[in-house]
């Protein structure tokens, strides 16, 4: 595959994922209850878990519905943490992912303390990323599979509506880049820290913006790991195809962080760093246990997302075919098989006279 090619292929991919992973609190009208994905349960069987929610593939749900599954689960005071996310598309379909964490696994909830400051960000900066969002979603509702070009470490849409406010953060962002980043470091509000996280994505100097972005991967908010995530996406790409040095550990951490949204972005990132081949060990060693568990789920971007990922990290190509790659993780874990020993020589007959 060429550069160009790879640069807009992901990004189809990634485009697919926008804006569909709902908040419980929006409104949302009924759903086809299409499947429910289980994560982090290392002492709870599935069937204790679903046997609490009580509801079956096939049935209507909305909003109501699945706030109250999730508040039946945190009520049952059996984990330390569980959360329900909520996935949907357009063919009326709704996929559950629960996200478990059980007692005495707490270190899997670690993130930074919630900021206390106040950062004076100019208000025209922020108006702008607020319009931009509202214009990207609209332009998202109309043709999602538009394409998003990636080259250059920032995105810049096909859609020329969208494009111009793009255009316009690369130069607004780098005017006002170190108050941005102290923003997003420091500043107590939620919003505004997800709205800095979202404009360092048009950064001028990427290697730079990587250390901001990946430290707010830790933030409190889902909302400002979301941005943080999505503006690393395409400096991902960037660093894969030139000489900037990409943490992975970060990504990592967020690939095992117990929440849906955290997972589906932290896979589109190693998605654009799995075009660099020297990863691969990396992340099979770091992510294979994980990914070849997406490859069963039901919830569908996070599933072909893995599906393509353990493609380019194993060189083998067992698609969607679950038993198969969980054969091949198994003689991953395995390791690569002891050097067979040398049979000793047989010694060659001599002749028994003398001489």
């Amino acid at each position: 595959m060429s550069t160009r090619g790879a640069r807009f292929a992901l990004a189809v991919l990634l485009v697919s994922v926008s804006g569909w992973t709902l908040s419980l609190a929006q409104p949302q009208p009924h759903y086809i209850l299409a499947g429910i994905d289980i994560y982090g349960n290392t002492k709870t069987a599935d069937s204790v878990i679903l046997g609490l929610l009580n509801i079956p593939e096939g049935a209507e749900v909305d909003a109501q519905i699945i706030t109250t599954l999730d508040r039946r689960l945190r009520n049952s005071g059996k984990f330390a943490f569980a959360q329900i996310s909520s996935t949907i598309y357009g063919d009326h379909k709704d996929y559950l992912t629960v996200d478990i964490v059980e007692f005495g696994e707490e270190n899997r909830l670690k993130l930074n303390p919630a900021p206390t400051g106040n950062v004076a960000v100019p208000q025209e900066v922020l108006d702008w990323i607020h319009r931009y969002q509202k214009v990207s979603l609209e332009s998202f509702e109309n043709n999602p599979r538009r394409l998003r070009d990636l080259e250059d470490g920032h995105y810049l849409d096909s859609d020329p509506a969208v494009r111009k406010y793009e255009e316009r953060m690369l130069v607004m962002v780098p005017e006002n880049y170190d108050v941005l980043v102290k923003a997003l470091r420091e500043d107590k509000d939620d919003d505004k820290r997800a709205s800095c996280a979202m404009l360092l994505g048009w950064a001028k100097d990427k290697k730079a913006v990587i250390v901001p972005l990946e430290a707010a991967l830790k933030d409190p908010s889902v909302e400002v790991r979301a941005n943080a995530a999505r503006s690393l996406i395409p400096i991902a790409y960037y660093a894969a195809h030139t000489a900037i040095f990409f943490p992975l550990d970060p990504v990592l951490d967020l690939l095992h962080h117990p929440t849906s949204p955290d997972r589906t972005k932290a896979l589109a990132i190693l998605l654009q760093l799995a075009e660099d081949k020297d990863l691969h060990e990396t992340i099979r060693e770091n992510a294979g246990a994980l990914l070849v568990k997406m490859v069963g789920i039901k919830q569908p971007v996070q599933r072909e997302h893995a599906v393509v990922l353990l493609t380019l990290i194993s060189g083998e190509k067992y698609g969607r075919d679950a038993t198969k790659w969980q054969a091949w993780w198994k003689t991953q874990k395995a390791g690569p098989a002891p050097p067979k020993k040398k049979e000793a020589a047989t010694p060659k007959p001599t002749s028994g006279g003398q001489k």
